[in-house]
């Protein structure tokens, strides 16, 4: 468990599956993730349980819960996936289903506790990320905690119809030490 002001980060459990399967589920909310409803409870489970059997830790997620007096609620997901210890590389991806906890900074202290822990606990060197050039909520974000552009994927991805460019962020530890000291 990693512990903020405004946000509590925590493993992942089966009784978040409700949750997850609505969120998954909500169009508004999806039209920024690389998933397309509808999405089952049943494929909810499989991709938990597939996080479960993490071979190797390359993958490391977190429910997102926001503080609220002496409670907390799941709001959201934020990872670190593909980590590969050897070359001290993971990517970055996090997720703000709860609507009216949009551009509230739940976010950001979500992203810049996780990105702490990579560096500090898994002793990271670098952590990608990619948005999509439309989701600006997502821009916003890598940009404020510390992510630079490194690049564009020209019509990566698929959605309404249309064909959307993704932004390729990068942060290295050493960038983000100097953010830390300042």
């Amino acid at each position: 468990m990693i512990k903020g002001e405004k946000v509590l980060l925590r493993e992942m459990r089966k009784s978040d599956i409700d949750y997850a399967v609505r969120w998954v589920n909500d169009p508004e909310v999806t039209q920024y993730l690389m998933i397309y409803p509808p999405i089952s409870e049943i494929a909810e489970e499989r991709w938990l349980q597939n996080i479960g059997e993490n071979k190797g830790g390359k993958f490391a997620l977190f429910v997102i819960e926001a503080i609220e007096g002496e409670t907390t609620k799941p709001i959201g997901n934020v990872e670190l996936s593909d980590i590969n210890h050897l070359a001290g590389n993971a990517e970055f991806g996090i997720a703000i289903f709860e609507k009216d906890h949009w551009s509230n900074g739940y976010g950001t202290e979500a992203a810049e506790l996780i990105i702490r822990y990579g560096f500090e606990q898994l002793n990271l060197h670098r952590i990608s990320s990619f948005a999509h050039a439309f989701n600006e909520r997502s821009i916003r974000l890598h940009r404020k905690v510390g992510f630079q552009e490194e690049g564009r994927r020209r019509k990566a991805y698929f959605r309404n119809g249309a064909y959307h460019d993704e932004v390729v962020f990068g942060l290295l530890k050493d960038e983000w030490s100097a953010l830390c000291q300042a």
